[in-house]
């Protein structure tokens, strides 16, 4: 049975029979860093939270968010989104109650708004101030630095469940995958690893705006696009706000936010990164007439790259592509989750005849399955996509065109194994069309 949206927006009555503890209807509303300064109420209430929870040795204490994080939270896969919204939630529940501010809510740092992190962050005398981060971090551009990007990447108008919040059991969606990953990266220091991500306070801005991102998705889909075996998992590990076990909660019953007690002050204001279509003077879409798909694949045997050739074929149409071929490329490459993949970025490329743009361009930010991260087993998988933009790399002539994927090393210094390649997977779909 699919998720009633109209049920779920009921009240909080129904929410507490299936998810836990009865939630107070207070709501919270999360404002944008660039609109707080270091007097907020927010911002001052985050800030003695953390000063209170670093001195606790219970569980309520700042170690305690961390570890929970990094033993139990879900990543490289579809339940990554409702694990961390229910962990923030949480968090924001023990520094209310904590500090007395009964309406805290989380800001939300978004680099594409906001472009650099806010002073009442990076100042070495802020509250929420963390030494371990990359150098320069306190100016940079985040945006700016972002080493890849391709206007495929996230569209939030379009993209199907698994394409934007990933697969059961294995496989990140594109939230997680990419605009997730980079800022990890470009922060550095504790927030490189998993196990020591949550204590820097800038963990928990980015996650509120990726729960942000997923609040726009959520809003722009009908009730029926979560499928029921995934609304009917439970998550449970979570600290309420007097420190006690929450229980377990039914991923299906945390979709809406207003029914958690919050909201956003503004949603993603960047739905869509693709350029819409253009066609002939008066026609409005395309209506496709038929397709043919080819599917590729290539297997690594512990290699550290991989590629495949695209049919000479499905290569030849699209070169003499007019504006009725619709091109799909759809994929996900896989890595070994070991030693040798941490401190890499996963690059996805297109080549032809010397040339070359990028598909996708991950850091990795992953759990080990050694020791006590062995219950997330699995591969690590990355999605990727391509669309009509690769016409402009395909040119004349007859030079074959090939999709390749490394796992580059960011931190050759540090003398690991060298990443073992799995998978990579593609399929590409040529649709023929005609403009109405």
């Amino acid at each position: 049975m699919k998720i009633d949206r109209r049920q779920a927006l009921t009240g909080a009555a129904m929410l507490g029979l299936c998810a836990g503890p009865v939630l107070a209807q207070t709501q919270r509303t999360r404002r944008g860093a660039g609109s707080l300064s270091a007097t907020s109420d927010d911002v001052v209430a985050f800030g003695e939270g953390l000063a209170l929870m670093k001195r606790r040795r219970d569980d309520r204490s700042w170690a305690r968010q961390n570890t929970i994080h990094s033993r139990n939270g879900q990543h490289n896969n579809g339940l990554f989104l409702p694990w961390h919204r229910l962990q923030l939630l949480h968090l924001e529940r023990i520094i209310a109650g904590l500090t007395g501010h009964a309406g805290f809510a989380m800001p939300y740092w978004d680099s594409q708004e906001h472009l650099t992190l806010p002073s009442w962050i990076t100042d070495e005398d802020a509250l929420l101030y963390e030494r371990q981060r990359a150098r320069g971090v306190d100016v940079l551009d985040f945006n700016a630095a972002r080493w890849a990007r391709s206007p495929y990447m996230s569209r939030l108008t379009s993209d199907d469940f698994e394409t934007f919040a990933g697969k059961l059991p294995t496989g990140a969606g594109m939230v997680e995958g990419y605009g997730h990953n980079y800022i990890h990266e470009l922060v550095g220091g504790l927030m490189k690893r998993l196990n020591t991500a949550a204590t820097d306070p800038i963990f928990w801005l980015h996650h509120a705006n990726v729960d942000r991102v997923w609040a726009t998705w959520h809003a722009r889909q009908p009730a029926s696009v979560y499928p029921d075996d995934w609304t009917a998992r439970t998550l449970n590990g979570f600290v309420g706000g007097q420190g006690e076990d929450t229980g377990e909660w039914r991923v299906g019953s945390v979709l809406e936010t207003r029914t958690l007690g919050y909201g956003y002050d503004q949603l993603y204001p960047f739905p869509v990164f693709n350029v819409p279509e253009m066609g002939p003077p008066g026609a409005k879409r395309r209506e496709p007439l038929g397709g043919v798909v080819y599917p590729m694949r290539a297997e690594g045997a512990g290699r550290g790259g991989l590629s495949v050739t695209l049919p000479a074929e499905a290569v030849a149409r699209m070169r003499a592509a007019d504006d009725t071929l619709m091109i799909a490329g759809a994929g996900s490459v896989a890595y070994a989750a070991t030693e040798g993949l941490l401190d890499r970025s996963i690059e996805i490329r297109m080549h032809c005849g010397g040339r070359r743009i990028s598909l996708g361009s991950s850091p990795t930010f992953l759990h080990l399955r050694e020791g006590e991260h062995a219950h997330h087993g699995g591969d690590y998988i990355l999605p990727f996509r391509f669309g009509e933009e690769v016409l402009n790399l395909l040119g004349e002539g007859d030079a074959p065109v090939t999709v390749t994927v490394e796992a580059e090393d960011l931190a050759p210094e540090a003398g690991r194994p060298p990443a073992q390649a799995v998978a990579l997977d593609l399929s590409l779909t040529l649709t023929e069309s005609r403009w109405a």
